[in-house]
């Protein structure tokens, strides 16, 4: 593997829309009526490398993104638009999707790993109960849906929802778009969608995902049944883990199999212009991508409590190809 600094995207996430933009085009679906001193590197599996796998450096400065260069924001009107689009009134839907910046260029449709995810349900009973079921690996997960008036705001679901067991709350599509058109205003009122969270699945589930690219997805009621195979797209970055305060870990994600990845500390400073400028302080550790595409890194002590004391102003963490801080 030879070495490369790789230039720098803008700041923000990069997501993707399943059928969350206009112009892209719905995941194959089938459905059917149901039958009855020197910084720890992070621990990982090595996967067969890839031929795009590197040694990645870390920029010694860059300048970090501008604020509200963000992704779009989850509007639906579109979404819903399509979806309409040659289906039968009431055919239900299931699928998880992720927000992008890129999904106009690409035209790709999809769900990114390590970035924030919404389930979304259309056309199911107004009444009943509602089972969402995950396959991956051999195995079958499976989540009750439970329709509220609001979400709530805490507990918000987690990284391995869908894959933990755990009921996960469904509400009226929050959406305040007036662009939708008369035919499909009806249809607006049967989404229903969950509270977003970082798509990161425990392995062997995230492994296996990881390998065949695509989640497979199902949602029940009664007697109807609907089934996505959601493809995945690979965006890189990384993300602070669930608990933590407690764990101290971050995870990196979307990277080459093989790739090694160093973590950098990051000491910001805002010139007279407003620009942010980050200065690399010193590389803290690194990971190596395993075949799951998703690599665990525990931040040192000492590190964390820098990081912790500035809540992420003075110093942060940053992961090549990515002009943001992680934490």
């Amino acid at each position: 593997m030879h070495s490369q600094l790789i230039g720098w995207r803008p700041a923000g996430m990069w997501v993707l829309a399943l059928v969350l933009a206009t112009g892209c085009t719905a995941v194959r679906e089938d459905l059917t009526a149901a039958p009855k001193g020197r910084a720890p590197v992070g621990v990982t599996r090595r996967g067969t490398p890839s031929p795009a796998a590197q040694d990645l450096l870390l920029a010694q400065q860059f300048d970090m993104g501008l604020p509200g260069a963000g992704p779009p924001g989850f509007g639906c009107a579109d979404d819903v638009s399509l979806i309409a689009q040659g289906r039968p009134p009431g055919r239900p839907l299931v699928w998880v999707s992720s927000r992008t910046n890129e999904r106009e260029a690409s035209g790709e449709v999809g769900l990114a790993l390590g970035e924030e995810a919404t389930l979304w349900l259309y056309g199911f009973p107004q009444s009943g109960p509602i089972t969402v079921t995950v396959q991956a690996g051999g195995r079958t997960y499976t989540t009750s849906v439970k329709r509220v008036a609001e979400l709530s705001s805490a507990p918000s679901p987690q990284e391995a929802s869908l894959f933990n067991g755990q009921a996960m709350e469904v509400a009226d599509l929050d959406d305040d778009d007036s662009a939708f058109e008369e035919e499909v205003a009806a249809l607006r009122k049967d989404v229903l969608q969950s509270g977003s969270w970082t798509f990161l699945p425990p392995d062997p589930a995230r492994t296996a995902i990881a390998r065949s690219g695509r989640l497979s997805v199902r949602a029940s009621s009664g007697n109807v049944r609907a089934v996505n195979e959601v493809p995945l797209r690979w965006d890189v970055g990384a993300v602070t883990a669930d608990n933590w305060e407690r764990s101290h870990r971050i995870a990196v994600y979307g990277y080459p199999v093989g790739t090694r990845v160093p973590i950098g500390l990051y000491r910001t400073e805002v010139g007279p212009d407003e620009r942010t400028t980050a200065v690399l302080e010193r590389n803290v550790g690194q990971v190596v991508m395993p075949s799951s595409r998703a690599a665990f890194f525990t931040v040192p002590q000492d590190v964390f409590r820098v990081v912790s004391a500035t809540a992420g102003e003075s110093r942060c963490l940053v992961v090549p190809n990515v002009a943001d801080c992680v934490a």
